[in-house]
């Protein structure tokens, strides 16, 4: 019975201290380290029963881990309770925790908080600074790929180091893939230059004015003597009398022609728009705008222009010309530009040669290719017209047949992508001022094709409201 009574009275003085422990830590009005390092072993250890049960389980019973288990090859080992790294590292002069860091699952939200405080108290640091500064303590499965997954949605690291949208590549417009159109019929335009041209003992500047045909892909140059719409509209009477009738004129926004120094820049945004598409209506002419900024949708003509600064480069170096010499020179380039093959040569003699533009435009080639509607009889004939018939169509059917399959493949942006929603918190891309100071916005309407992608959007941002390409737009943040 003493026994009894000696065992009653010591099980209640333990329950004794350890109200008053409780009683004690009440009154506590701060959390000492040994606390925070008992909660954070807490949580550890109930995220490993949660994901590593299994490994847990055959630890305990003193088994090894399977081999298809995804932390086999750390050797795990049990420490009171926690599951840790066995490794290699036993003998290395480390801290212990580093030599034995405890594991923690991937995609877990535990992991992905410590990673984030880490990336935080680091500066936004970069991807291997995290992991090394990480791995001290822990070991996350597969962790780089979740630290670059944090990375790009955090909106610090987006604002200073995220890249512009991008979009799978669009299909080619109808007026770059329908044969049978006299050539020009459907134009871009851009400007390049300044020149300076002697005049008597002084000097002005001349530009360039670059149309360019979108099937056939030939070129036509014209000089233009000031910045005035009047010059340009001049160029562009001069362009339609001596190449005919033309449907459609693309061109870049008046912010981005391409070709442009920042003084042509300057004065193409005081054109008179109107002006000039009234001059264009008066003669049927349908002109299209690209959106602002939205330099890559020209393509077409930036290559060609970046072909005539080569030319130039390689010609003129340090001379310098007047005003008749300038015309010549681009009449010159013209000529070059127009006999660059469009199709891949063949090392074949006996295969016919490249297609060129010349070929329509001057029709003096001497094709081989087997007629179609027309006899070889006719490329002989009296009647000017029949030859003229014949070449053009022999032209058009090479074209169908070795040029468009060449621009088949998509160079670039191959793969869908995400589309901008409304809602959306953007960076608006200047790259003329530093990134710190780009714009912030937020996207009120999307624009899409006729196959649902987003390529054009509005973004309010605290000054007015912008058109831009995505591709001029940095993703901060995501709609809610």
């Amino acid at each position: 019975k003493r026994k009894e009574i000696n065992e009653q009275y010591k099980d209640q003085e333990r329950v004794n201290k350890e109200l008053t422990r409780y009683k004690m830590s009440l009154k506590q009005t701060y959390l000492t380290l040994d606390d925070l390092r008992q909660a954070e072993l807490d949580i550890i250890r109930h995220c490993q029963q949660q994901k590593f049960q299994e490994e847990i389980s055959a630890l305990q019973r003193k088994e090894p881990v399977k081999k298809g288990s995804r932390i086999c090859r750390l050797n795990p080992q049990l420490q009171e309770g926690i599951l840790r790294v066995g490794g290699r590292l036993s003998r290395a002069s480390m801290p212990i925790e580093a030599k034995h860091p405890m594991l923690l699952p991937k995609n877990h939200h535990v992991a992905d908080l410590i990673l984030r405080e880490a990336h935080e108290r680091l500066g936004h640091s970069g991807r291997n600074h995290i992991l090394s500064h990480v791995r001290q303590r822990y070991w996350i499965i597969d962790a780089p790929s979740t630290i670059r997954k944090m990375l790009s949605r955090c909106t610090t690291c987006r604002r200073q180091h995220g890249a512009a949208g991008t979009q799978m590549m669009a299909d080619l417009p109808r007026n770059r893939v329908v044969p049978d159109d006299p050539p020009f019929t459907r134009s871009g335009v851009d400007l390049f230059g300044p020149f300076n041209v002697k005049r008597g003992r002084s000097y002005v500047k001349r530009y360039g004015v670059i149309f360019t045909c979108l099937a056939s892909r030939a070129v036509h140059i014209e000089m233009a003597t000031s910045l005035e719409t009047d010059s340009f509209i001049h160029a562009l009477r001069r362009f339609i009398a001596r190449r005919g009738q033309v449907k459609e004129m693309r061109s870049d926004n008046g912010t981005n022609f391409v070709g442009a120094d920042r003084e042509l820049r300057k004065a193409i945004k005081e054109w008179n728009t109107s002006q000039i598409e009234n001059s264009l209506l008066q003669r049927d002419i349908k002109w299209i705008f690209n959106p602002p900024s939205g330099s890559h949708h020209g393509g077409v003509w930036e290559r060609i222009i970046r072909s005539i600064r080569k030319i130039m480069v390689a010609t003129l170096r340090e001379q310098c010309l007047d005003e008749e010499g300038l015309q010549t020179f681009f009449c010159e380039c013209e000529a070059i530009l127009n006999s660059r093959p469009i199709t891949t040569p063949s090392n074949d003699m006996n295969d016919l040669e490249a297609l060129t533009p010349q070929h329509l435009m001057l029709l003096k080639s001497q094709p081989n290719l087997p007629p179609g509607l027309f006899h070889t009889d006719d490329n002989y004939a009296r009647r000017r017209w029949r030859q003229v018939q014949y070449m053009s169509d022999l032209f058009w059917k090479r074209w169908t047949k070795e040029y468009l399959p060449l621009l088949q493949k998509r160079q670039k942006w191959n793969h869908p992508s995400r589309n901008f929603i409304p809602g959306d918190v953007v960076l608006v891309v200047d790259e003329s001022a530093p990134r710190g100071s780009w714009l912030m916005g937020k996207i009120v309407k999307t624009m899409e094709d006729e196959h649902g992608m987003v390529r054009k959007v509005r973004v309010k941002t605290k000054t007015n409201e912008l058109e831009r390409p995505i591709t001029k737009l940095c993703l901060l943040q995501e709609a809610a």
